[in-house]
């Protein structure tokens, strides 16, 4: 019978590393625990302490085993990828052994005889780390074949399952700028990895793709801690252009960013907006709710499962050897897409004509010196409208008179030019000549009012305009633009259908939108389609159809619907056109497609009161835009600076707040017959 000291010789070991091995008393590397095994394993009688230590050694382990191996199990991330790993190999019959193995490397070390042990480990999932060098030494060393997760590893072949963080980061870059943001920054984390290095490579294609210079101060990394952080977003808001959204790229980093907004009494996200790379728990209930790039740990891990039995079964049926080096395996690479989740941590930013951003009618308030100055001026002023026909205008004209009233400014005219734009031109001429101090307007037309507009911008009268800014015209040129938060507008609209379609498990969207080069119909028409294919992956566009006038939405609808009769939903720019397609899809008998649209007006609001194809308004606040345009007036008139755009933020109607927003919106009891319909109690539509 042999003894320790021919194993000893065999092996080419000393003695004491054979009793360490068979003992498991102290660590021995890998190889020389190989050389060990493969002399006793030569022995025809091994001596009573070798047979003695393998029976106890069978009578322990007496199953398979899949081992997760993770620097950090309670990361989210590896914690939902082990749970569906786990689901899956338990249901193929192997127990799933997770083991944390910190940044250190000792733990490694201690685990390595758990990854040499073939009859038991039969399989290995690792998440390479900050000790990615010390684990794939030993990785090396295992007869199990091995499943990478999230990250590549050059030194190491093996198949690999990794998120598409490049692709996340860059549709989270291009969301914010899709909704108005233009300084954009991104943190990332100490120790500047490869994944790290993905997301703000796709940070800077989105920026580039959208044309907007890439600025360095806005890429951080190397962030270690929350004094760090604090100390960049410092930085960062003493800048000449301070961000107005942050994307972190990994979500430890956002408790840091929130603590330090709560601190400086920013607003999230009126003030800064706040994408994470991953979804973790507490994003959802956060307030605001945090915006995300999610990884599908239910796909990653269910891709992990299927690679390592794949490789299992492989290496069953060539009767083992080494994972890596038999059979020259043709190991897979698997990206798996994340999913950008939407939610009140991130907004859009409203534009003026040119590209300012929308500021708040707060900041047209008037003390009560600054009011009694302006009612000492004794000033006058005139409106122009391009037509008074429906409320929107009305509305208007008393929030202006209201406010002219209580300032003591005098009202001189207000005209109607029945969307006649000569008509318009010579309103304005003729009410130039009783010189006003302000002249408040709506062009019918950008281009052929503008002499008209220019003759008033070179006079001592002050401009403020409605909606549009004539063509030629620059900001130097009037006082301020007065509108809706047109990106807020049409985000509205859509998320009214969006909304409705997810609720309803309808699929097919159809647009209809207006075809003119207008800034504000164009932005919120863009707005409406960006949430729609952002925050509802479900939809599809089917089709799309532009209108010049609004008459022609109704043929275009029909025309629409006949060359996409799977439409189930329509979004439409504005109230009027809407009203035509409405009417157009009755004639076609097409009364299951619903719509979406802006502004509040009594046809649209009957409708959607009878349950019929209005599901979703974004309404404007006209008589609020009215008081904006006389406050921004008289800030002029005492030569306060006034911002060269003002969006006010709208308001989201639907059947069951239709009569309480009726009276926000109009300022007065809704129609009887409104009121009659939605109080009767077959009236509300089931969900």
């Amino acid at each position: 019978m042999a003894t320790i000291n021919d194993i000893a010789k065999m092996a080419g070991v000393s003695a004491a590393t054979v009793s360490h091995v068979v003992n498991k008393t102290r660590y021995v590397s890998p190889k020389l625990v190989k050389k060990v095994e493969e002399a006793i394993d030569a022995l025809e009688y091994p001596p009573n302490f070798v047979v003695k230590k393998k029976k106890t050694k069978a009578a322990e382990v007496d199953m398979e085993y899949v081992l997760f191996l993770a620097e950090d199990i309670h990361n989210p991330f590896h914690a939902e990828v082990e749970r569906v790993v786990q689901k899956n190999m338990e249901n193929a019959g192997y127990p799933l052994v997770s083991l944390s193995y910190g940044e250190n490397g000792r733990k490694l070390d201690l685990y390595s005889q758990l990854l040499l042990a073939p009859e038991s480990a039969v399989g290995i999932v690792a998440f390479p780390g900050a000790q990615e060098a010390h684990l794939l030494e030993l990785l090396r060393e295992a007869e199990a074949p091995v499943v990478l997760v999230g990250k590549k590893a050059e030194a190491y072949q093996a198949d690999t399952v990794l998120s598409d963080n490049y692709g996340g980061a860059y549709r989270a870059t291009n969301h914010l700028i899709k909704s108005g943001h233009e300084y954009i920054a991104i943190v990332s984390g100490g120790r500047g990895t490869e994944v790290d290095m993905e997301r703000i490579n796709g940070y800077k294609a989105a920026l580039e793709d959208n044309g907007i210079a890439l600025s360095p101060e806005y890429v951080i990394s190397g962030l270690d801690n929350e004094k760090e952080i604090f100390q960049t977003l410092v930085s960062m808001n003493a800048l000449e252009n301070p961000p107005t959204a942050v994307f972190a790229t990994n979500y430890r980093m956002v408790i840091s960013i929130l603590r330090f907004i709560g601190v400086n009494n920013i607003e999230c996200p009126k003030d800064l907006s706040i994408i994470s790379f991953n979804d973790f728990e507490w994003a959802e209930l956060h307030n605001p709710s945090i915006t995300t790039v999610a990884q599908d740990t239910k796909s990653i891990g269910e891709e992990v499962a299927r690679l390592l039995l794949e490789r299992m079964r492989e290496r069953r049926l060539k009767g083992g050897g080494d994972s890596e080096e038999s059979g020259g395996a043709d190991f897979k690479e698997i990206v798996v897409p994340t999913e950008l989740r939407i939610r009140a941590s991130t907004s859009g930013i409203g534009r003026g004509p040119f590209g300012e951003k929308a500021a708040s009618m707060e900041v047209l308030q008037l003390s009560e010196s600054e009011k009694r100055l302006v009612r000492v001026g004794k000033y006058t002023a005139a409106v122009s409208f391009h037509y008074t026909g429906k409320a929107w205008a009305q509305l208007h004209e008393q929030g202006i008179k209201d406010e002219f009233n209580s300032l003591g400014i005098s009202l001189l005219a207000v005209t109607d030019a029945h969307f006649n734009p000569t008509m318009q031109s010579k309103q304005l001429e003729s009410l130039l000549t009783m010189e006003p101090d302000i002249l408040i307007s709506i062009p019918v037309d950008n281009e052929e009012t503008s002499e008209a507009y220019k003759k008033i911008a070179r006079s001592e009268t002050k401009l403020v305009l409605i909606t549009n800014v004539p063509n030629g015209l620059g900001v130097e040129d009037y006082v301020t633009c007065v509108s809706v938060n047109e990106h807020s507008h049409g985000r509205s609209a859509g998320r009214g259908l969006g909304e409705y379609m997810h609720r309803h498990n309808l699929r097919n969207v159809g647009i209809v939108r207006h075809g003119a080069v207008f800034y504000a119909t164009n932005q919120r028409d863009d707005a409406a389609e960006q949430i729609l294919l952002e925050e509802y992956p479900e939809l599809t566009v089917c089709g799309k159809t532009f209108f010049e006038r609004e008459e022609e939405a109704y043929q275009k609808t029909i025309e629409l619907m006949k060359m996409n009769p799977e439409i189930q939903g329509i979004y439409v720019s504005w109230e009027g056109p809407a009203a035509q397609v409405v009417a157009a899809l009755a004639e076609i008998g097409r009364t299951d497609v619903v719509v979406s649209t802006a502004d509040l007006e009594y046809v649209l609001a009957l409708n959607m009161a009878k349950g019929g194809a209005v599901k979703a308004i974004s309404a404007q606040r006209p008589y609020e835009q009215g008081r904006a345009m006389a406050l921004a007036a008289a800030n002029a008139l005492i030569g306060k600076k006034v911002p060269s755009f003002i969006g006010v933020e709208p308001i989201y109607v639907t059947q069951e707040n239709l009569l309480k927003t009726w009276e926000t919106v109009y300022k007065e009891a809704p129609p009887i017959q409104l009121a009659n319909i939605l109080k009767s109690p077959n009236v509300m539509e089931k969900e």
